[in-house]
């Protein structure tokens, strides 16, 4: 390790009966686990490995200078003695540092065991990002994922097991705050907040997932393996990676040939701007070969696929995307897929008047104003349309074409438009102003 400190005590007793300490030089670790919960800037880590006990006391010293590491969550344990032969019975502070514990281990058996010492540190995160190549008659992709990890905890983690927390907790109090050089002091219990989870919840969560690890090798990417506990997901990266201090690594997390996409275009302008847009869509299900665990936040880039190679199309900041969400991505206007709005008439009836004798002004009036929009498809495949008509005020909405109520105030149309064809809709808006309008 680069900065945290581990070492066993040994007490030897000279024949002058004063006592002396001097360290043991200690095995390097077996195995270290780190979980990351992205949401409250906290890492559980697990640090595994094979001590040699004499009988009697043991004294074993941790200090975590120059690290983010919450000093009051640090645990010690033996993770393989069932017979109950090695337990900490005391825990001191040494008065020349504020940075490190000693624990006092006692041992009825003499012997070589296996230890496990947890404990929660800031410092490190992670991100998520997605790469489409698009085919090039845009019916399907194919979906890469990719995690980054960033370790600023001032620590290396050498051959550590990654796991990524995919959902939203709510901690009372931030390991940074607490990773602070001083002596920590016992811990008071905090207020107890609905649904927020306690670190002892946190360390129950994350019980080591069976079967994962070994070997790994690059010859094909690493797997991630998604486990769903409660409202979290952790995503486990198969076999081991080192995160120096400092350091990013990207690790792959998800690859998903041939998703089926559906190409729509929309002239929605609360959502995609006020251009007329064409929208890749799929959804995260087994249909389009996904599904089987939410997506984490991150940025979608696509780009389509041709003989001259790969073409930038569009890219989306998303969103957590649960089991069965939709996406859509806007990659802007298309010259093959058009539309155009013109008013046909304006007119303005059922006049009312208000005056003083000499003066007269109008107090009520209804306009009745009509529209026809023309969608035209150069394409050589059929596409989907929808367009969203938002008016103000007391209005009426008139159309022989079919439409829906998308909310109080707007109107939309859908309808599939095949391959170079074009389609008119006209429709009529009826709005009431002044005193004409319905109270």
């Amino acid at each position: 390790m680069k900065t945290i400190s581990l070492a066993l005590i040994a007490l030897i007793l000279a024949q002058i009966a004063a006592a002396k300490e001097e360290l043991v030089t200690l095995p390097p670790r077996d195995s270290v686990q780190l979980t990351i919960y992205n949401s409250e800037d906290l890492t559980l880590v697990r640090d595994n490995r094979t001590l040699s006990f004499k009988q009697g006391d043991n004294r074993l010293q941790f200090s975590w200078a120059n690290t983010l590491i919450d000093p009051t969550s640090v645990e010690f344990r033996a993770i393989d003695d069932k017979d109950g032969n090695v337990e900490v019975t005391e825990t001191s502070f040494p008065p020349e540092s504020f940075e490190m514990l000693i624990w006092t281990v006692t041992c009825k058996k003499e012997g070589a065991y296996k230890v496990e010492i947890s404990y929660f540190t800031s410092g490190i995160s992670w991100g998520a990002e997605y790469q489409g190549q698009v085919s090039e008659d845009e019916s399907s992709m194919e979906l890469q994922g990719f995690v980054t990890v960033h370790n600023y905890s001032g620590e290396d983690y050498e051959n550590a097991s990654v796991r990524l927390v995919v959902g939203v907790i709510h901690m009372v109090e931030r390991v940074i705050d607490l990773a602070r050089p001083r002596r920590p002091s016992p811990p008071v219990p905090a207020p107890s907040v609905p649904g927020s989870p306690s670190k002892e919840n946190l360390r129950k969560m994350d019980s080591p997932a069976s079967g994962l690890g070994g070997g790994g090798g690059m010859s094909r990417p690493k797997e991630i393996d998604k486990t769903g506990l409660s409202e979290y997901y952790i995503y486990a990266v198969e076999g081991t990676e080192t995160v120096p201090n400092t350091w990013s690594k990207r690790l792959k997390s998800l690859t998903a040939p041939a998703i089926p996409l559906k190409t729509n275009y929309y002239l929605q302008p609360r959502k995609f701007g006020p251009l007329f847009t064409k929208v890749l869509e799929f959804k995260n299900n087994e249909e389009h070969k996904l599904g089987k665990e939410p997506l984490p936040d991150g940025i979608i880039r696509l780009y389509r696929r041709s003989a001259a190679g790969l073409t930038w199309m569009g890219a989306l900041a998303s969103k957590y995307i649960a089991k069965n969400d939709e996406v859509k991505i806007n990659v802007g206007p298309d010259p093959e897929v058009t539309l155009k709005e013109k008013r046909l008439s304006f007119k303005k009836i059922d006049l009312s008047f208000e005056s003083n004798g000499r003066n007269r002004w109008i107090v009520g009036w209804t306009t009745v104003e009509e529209f026809e929009i023309e969608v035209k498809n150069f394409r050589g495949r059929a596409v989907g349309v929808e367009i969203h008509r938002t008016c103000g005020g007391d209005f009426d909405f008139a159309s022989d074409d079919s439409f829906a109520n998308e909310d109080f105030q707007t109107r939309k149309f859908v309808f599939a438009l095949g391959a170079n064809t074009s389609k008119k809709i006209k429709f009529t808006v009826t709005t009431r102003g002044g005193t004409n309008a319905k109270k």
